[in-house]
């Protein structure tokens, strides 16, 4: 194996099952040049809401465009996350933003300017698309922050109910799409 190819195989790796190592400098690189990137998203922390697989628009953004309930892509170190605006504190001028998977029972903290990357606007699930921009979207982001805030409390009770009512919704889903077949 060439020393490029095995420098190249290298920084392919996987860590954590999740994304390649070099993935989040390439990624931030290619929305500071374009202004936006789309990306499968990982991981589980934004369960229910965002499923890994389901793909994400993010729009490059600064700290000031961003609101309370907006979904982010931000960077730590190697790592890419998004997560949710949980709360947003400050003026103008000192604003502080702090994240959180809404699976996640504690917040990520502290999102500092140099971090954040961009913001979602557009979520694609199952080839259907949900702008994230859209009034009623807004209202949802606004109370599932608000909501995410208690998910240690909530999300295991929910979990559960999904868990437990599966098998009824495999029975109902196949006559939902049958009866929109007919139509």
């Amino acid at each position: 194996m060439t020393q490029n190819r095995q420098k190249q195989h290298e920084n392919s790796s996987r860590i954590g099952g999740e994304r390649r190592v070099d993935d989040a400098a390439r990624i931030a690189n290619a929305l500071e040049k374009r202004g936006h990137v789309s990306m499968r998203v990982h991981g589980t922390s934004m369960l229910p809401w965002v499923r890994p697989g389901n793909i994400a628009l993010i729009r490059q953004t600064s700290i000031e465009n961003v609101r309370c309930g907006d979904i982010v892509l931000f960077r730590r170190d190697t790592h890419l996350f998004v997560h949710r605006i949980v709360e947003k504190r400050g003026l103008l001028d000192t604003t502080q933003l702090f994240s959180k998977g809404d699976a996640h029972p504690t917040s990520d903290g502290l999102v500092e300017e140099g971090q954040l990357l961009g913001r979602v606007v557009r979520i694609y699930k199952n080839g259907d698309g949900i702008d994230l921009d859209a009034p009623g979207q807004l209202a949802l982001g606004l109370l599932m922050s608000k909501l995410s805030l208690h998910s240690r409390y909530w999300y295991p009770l929910a979990k559960f109910v999904a868990i437990v009512t599966r098998p009824m919704r495999r029975l109902i889903r196949p006559r939902r799409v049958a009866k929109l077949a007919v139509r």
